[in-house]
């Protein structure tokens, strides 16, 4: 019980810290990262051995590295690959498929919104849930690549995330399906500590991507 509280506390304290670095970065600094971020990505993506059966992704935040060069990249150069993005379902994260081909951000202030996207839980840009579900409408597949933000990682497989489990339950549930699943963590080098704490229900990821290639 003391040791989950004194992890609890440890993992305050690195999104703290990780959040008042994140602060620091100049806005072109974060600019030239994210496409290099990007560039690796898609080698990654392209270094499989055989394609993922979808390709799950998320919209990023502005403190977050920029992903969506990355994913138009992989609408023009795999059009026959799924692509889904995350929204908030009670306490777990549904998927939806991209069939737009538009994100949030993409069309002029004046323009009417785009009913392929709503703002979601905690303000975030979310899909449509008339758009097909993965799980639902689109079976898995064999194998997914899953890209996982979060405040703070480790080189070990670590992650925080904000502290709501989202990814930690997803990734659990995909993984208890028989489901060949790759998550790959997503972040700025700033985010990378030594360690970070972790308790049964923290899921690990299996790559790590940032400015500087694939950890």
């Amino acid at each position: 019980m003391l040791g989950e509280i004194l992890d609890t506390f440890r993992k305050q304290n690195l999104r703290k810290g990780a959040k008042e670095r994140l602060n620091t970065l100049p806005e072109e600094f974060k600019r030239r990262a994210s496409l290099s971020i990007c560039q690796h990505l898609l080698h990654y993506l392209q270094s499989l051995p055989t394609p993922p059966s979808s390709l799950l992704g998320y919209i990023p935040q502005s403190e977050e590295p920029d992903t969506k060069p990355f994913y138009r990249e992989v609408a023009s150069s795999f059009p026959t690959l799924p692509i889904g993005f995350p929204r908030v379902e009670e306490k777990d994260l549904a998927f939806y498929l991209w069939m737009s081909k538009t994100l949030p951000g993409d069309a002029p202030v004046e323009s009417p919104p785009d009913p392929a996207w709503e703002i979601g839980s905690f303000g975030i840009p979310s899909p449509s849930p008339s758009l097909p579900q993965f799980g639902k409408d689109i079976p898995w597949g064999d194998s997914s690549l899953v890209l996982v933000p979060g405040r703070v990682f480790d080189r070990q497989g670590g992650r925080i995330g904000r502290g709501k489990g989202y990814y930690d339950r997803f990734l659990r549930a995909l993984r208890q399906k028989g489901i060949d699943v790759r998550a790959v963590g997503i972040c700025f080098t700033i985010q990378i500590v030594e360690e970070v704490p972790r308790t049964e229900s923290d899921e690990p990821i299996d790559h790590l991507i940032t400015e500087e290639g694939v950890l």
